[in-house]
Order: structure tokens, then C-alpha cells, then sequence
């Protein structure tokens, strides 16, 4: 089964075991297999290339925070430029959500700082 479709940033493996880094370019469904533009590899001479891979080699990566906020910062800074006032604060109000809900999320994700002792009393960490 398919979890992603084009345009999707996915990974995947070839058959000779090469990792692949990029987008989904187009998907042949019926021969089962995926066209994915390379932008990264850990073999340089396909990187830039269109590389065909079976679908089950491929995993969707999941969307990055730091990448929507940097797009709705450009998006802003287009707002500004065409100075359309309603679209700048829709897009500063959606920036301050993106801003608030990483800042719970790394509070959340942030451990106490624990320290165990063994019988003896000696530090564990």
C-alpha cells in the first residue's frame, strides 16, 4: 500500500542498496514502481537524476515544522512586498501557532534531569 503520492519528499532503497534522498516525480501503480528526483544519496552520480524504485522501497518523510515556517516566513516577506495587508496577518497569525506549538512541543519532549543511585550510592549517570 501507498502512503504518498506526487510531489511527497520520500526516501528509499534501491536494489543495489543505495539510500535516496528527494521527491516523488511520478508513480507507475501497475508495474509497482516509483520515479523519485534524487536530491541526496550516498552515491553522488545520481544525485540531480530520476531514479525508479520498487514502491515498497519507499517511505514518505514526515512534514518538518522548521520547513513550514520558513515557508510561511517567505510567504510573508511576499505578503509585504505586495503590500496586502489582510494576507500578512493571516500569515503572521499562522507563523505564531507554528512558533507556540514547537515551543510545547520541545517543553514536552525536554526530560527532567534525574539522577539514580545505586545500593552502594554511586551515580548511575
Amino acid at each position: 500500500m501507498m502512503n504518498y503520492q506526487i510531489s511527497d519528499w520520500v526516501t528509499a532503497t534501491t536494489n543495489q542498496d543505495e539510500m535516496l534522498h528527494g521527491y516523488v516525480e511520478s508513480m507507475d501503480v501497475l508495474g509497482g514502481l516509483t520515479r523519485i528526483y534524487v536530491i541526496a544519496s550516498d552515491r553522488e552520480s545520481t544525485i540531480g537524476k530520476v531514479m525508479e524504485v520498487s514502491n515498497q522501497d519507499v517511505k514518505k518523510l514526515p512534514p518538518s515544522s522548521l520547513d513550514i515556517e520558513e515557508q510561511v516566513r517567505s510567504l510573508i516577506d511576499v505578503s509585504l512586498a505586495v503590500r496586502d495587508e489582510m494576507w500578512f496577518l493571516e500569515l503572521t497569525g499562522k507563523l505564531l501557532a507554528i512558533q507556540q506549538n514547537e515551543s510545547k512541543r520541545s517543553e514536552r519532549d525536554q526530560l527532567p534531569s534525574l539522577t539514580f543511585k545505586n545500593r552502594l550510592g554511586v551515580d548511575q549517570l
